[in-house]
C-alpha cells in the first residue's frame, strides 16, 4: 500500500465522525434559497451602516457613559461578601483538583468521565457565554489564582518580610506574546490533537498548565502573568468587555500601585483591572452596570500583541466551523495528494499523530496566518480611504490596533452560534457525572442513570438562533467601529468614509459565518 492510499484510507474514515460532531440526524428544510438567507443577512448589517451613520453623530468618551453599583443594593452587597465569594474560589479549586483526579484515576471513556466535559463544554464554551453576557466571572473564580493568592497569604503570615515572587522584571518587549502562544497551543488541542477528549491526556494538559501558571506567578508576580501570561484571563476578559457590567475602584488611589501605573489613567479609575479593584478598600469597591459592549471601545490602542490575541480567538472559531463542511474534506483531499505538502505532512505526522492531524495543522496555520493578513490588508484600505486631512490622528498600526476591538460581538456571536447544540446536548452529561465522576459505577447524589435528551434541540432552532446571532453580532460590530471612528477622528465624513472597507469586511463575513453554519444544519438541495 502506497503512502498516499494509507493517507486516503484514514482520511476517508475520520472526516465524516468530524462533520457528525455538529450536524443532526435531520437536517433543517429551509422555507427560502440559502442564497436569500445570506442576501438578506448582507442587506441587513448594509443597512444597519446607513442608518447609524445617519442618527450616531457624536461618541462620548472612554468613560462618558452612565453606569449603576449594584453593590449599593444589600442583597447584592451579601452575594459579594468574603465569605460567599471564598466558598465558590474554593469550589471551583475542587473542580480543578477532581478534573485531574478523575482524568489520571477514572474511566478512560470520555463520555464516564468528568475531565472531558467540564473542560470542553462547561468551561471553555458555557463560560465564554458567561463571560460575554453576564461578566468577568472568570476574575473572581480562576482557580489557579486562588491557589496562588491562597500561597501569598499563608507566605505572609510566616514570613511577612520576604516578598511573594522572585520579583524578576517583566520584558516589556514581551508584551502579551505568552498568552498569544499558550492560546495558540490550545486552539491547537481543541481542534487538531487527537487526545483531546482523552481524560487521562487531558489531565496531564491540565497539570502542565497549573505548573506553567504558577512559574510565571513565582518568577514575575501573580498579577503580572494573569495581564501577560494566563491566556484565558485576556481572552474572557475581552470577552467581558462586551458584558453589562463592570468592577473597578471608586477612585484612582488603588491604580498608583497597580503594576501597570504606568499606563493608568490618572483621571479615570481603570475597568476590570482585578489588582486595582483587590487593591481597594471595601467601601471604594464597584460592581457596576453599564451599557452594552461599550468595554469594546478603549481610550488607548491595544497592544499589538492582544490585537492578534483577538484576531486568533475570532478565526479559531471559524477554522473549527470549517471543519464540519464538505468544502474542508476537498481541501484535505486536495492537500493529501499534492506532492508540495507531503514533505511536511511527512514531518508533522509523527509530532500530530497521523497525517490526518499533520494536515489540520498545516491548515489551521495558514488559516489563521491568513486572518491576519486579512484584516492587516483592510487596516491599510482604512487608512487609504480617510481623508488626508485627518490620517495624521493615527498611524497605520493604530488604527488596526483600535478598531479590532470591535470584532469581539462577531467572536462572541460565532461562539453562541456555533456551540449551542454542542452545550445543550453533551452538557447534559454533567448530570450523570456528578454522582459518579470518575466513572466507577457511584451514585453519590442520584443522577447517575439520567439519559442524555438529543431531541432537547433541533436544527430549525440552531439555525434560527445562528442567524439572529450572527447578524446581530455584526451589526453590533459596524456600530462600534463607526463609534470608535468618530472618537478618533471627531469628524463624521472623515469617520464615515474610513469604515466603508470594514462594511464590506463586515457584509462579506456575515455571508461566510451563515454559510458555514448552514452546511451541517440545513437541506440545501
Amino acid at each position: 500500500m502506497t503512502i498516499k492510499t494509507a493517507l486516503f484510507a484514514l482520511l476517508a474514515t475520520t472526516i465524516p465522525s468530524v462533520g457528525l460532531a455538529h450536524g443532526f440526524a435531520q437536517r433543517y428544510d429551509l422555507p427560502v434559497p440559502l442564497a436569500l438567507y445570506l442576501g438578506g443577512a448582507a442587506a441587513a448589517v448594509a443597512l444597519s451602516f446607513v442608518v447609524i451613520a445617519f442618527f450616531l453623530r457624536h461618541e462620548h468618551g472612554a468613560n462618558g457613559y452612565w453606569r449603576a453599583n449594584l453593590l449599593r443594593s444589600l442583597p447584592l452587597r451579601l452575594l459579594a461578601h468574603p465569605v460567599l465569594t471564598g466558598l465558590l474560589r474554593l469550589l471551583t479549586v475542587l473542580v480543578l483538583l477532581l478534573v485531574v483526579i478523575a482524568g489520571l484515576f477514572g474511566n478512560t471513556n470520555p463520555f464516564e468521565n468528568f475531565a472531558p466535559t467540564t473542560v470542553w463544554v462547561i468551561w471553555w464554551v458555557g463560560l465564554a457565554y458567561v463571560s460575554g453576557l453576564a461578566g468577568d466571572l472568570w476574575a473572581l473564580i480562576n482557580p489557579w489564582n486562588t491557589v496562588y493568592r491562597s500561597l501569598e497569604w499563608l507566605a505572609r503570615k510566616l514570613r511577612p518580610a520576604k516578598p511573594t515572587c522572585l520579583g524578576i522584571r517583566y520584558p516589556k518587549c514581551m508584551g502579551d506574546w505568552p498568552a498569544v502562544i499558550i492560546f495558540l497551543g490550545f486552539v491547537w488541542a481543541e481542534l487538531v490533537w487527537l487526545s483531546s477528549d482523552s481524560p487521562r491526556s487531558l489531565a496531564w494538559a491540565v497539570c502542565a498548565y497549573s505548573v506553567t501558571t504558577w512559574a510565571g506567578m513565582l518568577l514575575f508576580g501573580r498579577h503580572v502573568w494573569l495581564r501577560h501570561g494566563e491566556a484565558f484571563t485576556l481572552v474572557f476578559g475581552f470577552l467581558a468587555r462586551f458584558a453589562p457590567t463592570e468592577y473597578r475602584s471608586k477612585n484612582t488611589s488603588p491604580c498608583i500601585a497597580c503594576t501597570e501605573s504606568s499606563s493608568a489613567n490618572t483621571h479615570y479609575s481603570r475597568t476590570n483591572c482585578l489588582e486595582c479593584f483587590e487593591n481597594a478598600a471595601a467601601e471604594n469597591r464597584q460592581f457596576n452596570i453599564r451599557p452594552w459592549a461599550v468595554g469594546l471601545l478603549p481610550e488607548h490602542p491595544i497592544r499589538r500583541s492582544q490585537m492578534v490575541l483577538v484576531l486568533i480567538m475570532l478565526s479559531s472559531v471559524t477554522f473549527d466551523g470549517l471543519l464540519a463542511t464538505p468544502l474542508w474534506a476537498s481541501v484535505a483531499e486536495w492537500m493529501l495528494y499534492s506532492d508540495a505538502l507531503r514533505p511536511a505532512i511527512l514531518l508533522l505526522q509523527g509530532p500530530t499523530g497521523n497525517a490526518i492531524a499533520a494536515i489540520s495543522t498545516i491548515a489551521l496555520v495558514v488559516f489563521l496566518g491568513g486572518f491576519q493578513v486579512l484584516y492587516a490588508l483592510f487596516s491599510v484600505l482604512m487608512r487609504r480611504a480617510t481623508p488626508a486631512a485627518f490620517r495624521s490622528r493615527a498611524s497605520l498600526a493604530d488604527m488596526a490596533r483600535w478598531f479590532v476591538l470591535s470584532l469581539v460581538p462577531i467572536a462572541l456571536a460565532y461562539h453562541l452560534a456555533h456551540y449551542l447544540s454542542f452545550l445543550m446536548i453533551v452538557g447534559q452529561y454533567m448530570i450523570p457525572l456528578i454522582s459518579d465522576p470518575l466513572g466507577l459505577g457511584w451514585d453519590i447524589f442520584g443522577t447517575s442513570l439520567y439519559v442524555v435528551n438529543l431531541a432537547v434541540v433541533n436544527a430549525r432552532f440552531i439555525w434560527i438562533t445562528t442567524v439572529i446571532a450572527i447578524v446581530t453580532g455584526h451589526i453590533v460590530a459596524v456600530y462600534l467601529s463607526h463609534a470608535m471612528a468618530l472618537r478618533i477622528f471627531q469628524d463624521r465624513r472623515a469617520a464615515l468614509l474610513s469604515q466603508v472597507p470594514m462594511l464590506f469586511l463586515m457584509v462579506g463575513y456575515t455571508m461566510l459565518s451563515l454559510w458555514i453554519m448552514a452546511q451541517p444544519v440545513v437541506e440545501t438541495g
